[in-house]
């Protein structure tokens, strides 16, 4: 597959300089399971793209050349999509981790260091995201802050309130603990999108293994160091939560719910040009991936199709593997 230009959604309101980026695209991805059986969670096609290029393309759009990617399930599975989809110019260096080392350690033992003084940037690949990377970034040094969230106010989305400002945007309290006290001020309660700024000072201090806020941003703020809440104002889409999550994340693509540049449905379809329709075939509302056959008379609504699947019958609301597995969606989360 040649390589794509890359596009997106939104633009940085500034280019970034002085930072060294990373995508976290390490894990099991159990819980998209069996898909994960096939392709790691980073891999899986959302409107017929590896789910981590829109990281990926927002990263290169605000002026990143350099990405580094921490792997560990299916770990060639991974690099052999990115590398499919990633432009020329963008240098990627890939890490195995054999064994998980969480958030916290997969970001410090990536071997991508900032240098004094530079900015470093971490983005989880399984979220359809756009962000104005370059408010955060100017946030994050106008404020002085040792580390800096990017957040989106998301109520009913699963994690929403985990991490909870005050006024000023400090961060202040994590997963709802401590409770707050009697004549505490109110605190704005957000969702976490897996996106965050460090000082070089801050990386140095990462844990070697385990979750990023236990173990690092919690251990700041008890100390009385300053963490950085940036509030971005849109929709963070964690494909990665569910097959539900996952194929709604799909849907908005196709219908416009959500746009990115260079994502273009016709008629609220997405087909490869390689794919291969019956005479009489119809497809509506789906992803149709490279290389698929779909039977003459066939019908295909409101799905995802995988690459190489073979359609002889009717498709509607499903996931469709390339080894003829039909995942019925729920009707709800």
């Amino acid at each position: 597959m040649t390589a794509r230009t890359p596009a997106n959604a939104g633009e940085s309101s500034q280019p970034l300089a002085g930072v060294a980026a990373m995508l976290i695209t390490a894990g099991y991805g159990t819980r998209l399971a069996p898909l994960t059986d096939l392709l790691p969670k980073p891999a899986v096609p959302v409107a017929n793209r590896p789910l981590a290029w829109f990281a990926l393309d927002h990263l290169y759009r605000a002026g990143v050349r350099a990405l580094t990617l921490n792997t560990h399930h299916l770990a060639a599975e991974l690099e052999r999509e990115i590398r499919a989809w990633a432009p020329p110019d963008l240098a990627l260096r890939f890490v195995f981790e054999p064994e998980i080392l969480g958030t916290g350690g997969g970001i410090r033992n990536a071997g991508t260091k900032p240098a004094p003084g530079e900015t470093f940037l971490a983005m989880n690949g399984k979220y359809v995201f756009a962000p104005d990377l370059g408010a955060a970034l100017y946030a994050h040094r106008d404020r002085s802050a040792i580390a800096t969230m990017v957040l989106t106010h998301a109520p009913g989305t699963r994690g929403f309130g985990d991490v909870e400002i005050d006024a000023d945007g400090w961060v202040r309290r994590f997963r709802r603990t401590p409770p707050r006290a009697a004549g505490e001020p109110e605190l704005r309660p957000a969702f976490y999108t897996g996106l965050s700024l460090y000082t070089d000072r801050a990386f140095a201090e990462l844990p070697a293994s385990g979750d990023l806020i236990a173990g690092a941003f919690q251990r700041w703020i008890d100390r009385g160091e300053r963490v950085f809440g940036f509030v971005d104002p849109g929709v963070c889409r964690d494909a990665g939560i569910s097959l539900w999550h996952y194929w709604e994340a799909n849907m908005a693509l196709l219908t416009g719910a959500a746009r990115w540049r260079g994502v273009s449905p016709v008629a609220e379809v997405l087909c490869d040009a390689s794919a291969v329709l019956g005479a009489g075939a119809k497809v509506a509302r789906s992803a149709i991936g490279r290389g698929v056959k779909i039977a003459a008379g066939v019908s295909v609504k409101d799905s995802v199709v995988w690459p190489g699947a073979a359609l002889t019958a009717d498709v509607n609301r499903q996931i469709v593997l390339p080894d003829g597995r039909r995942l019925e969606i729920p009707s709800d989360p």
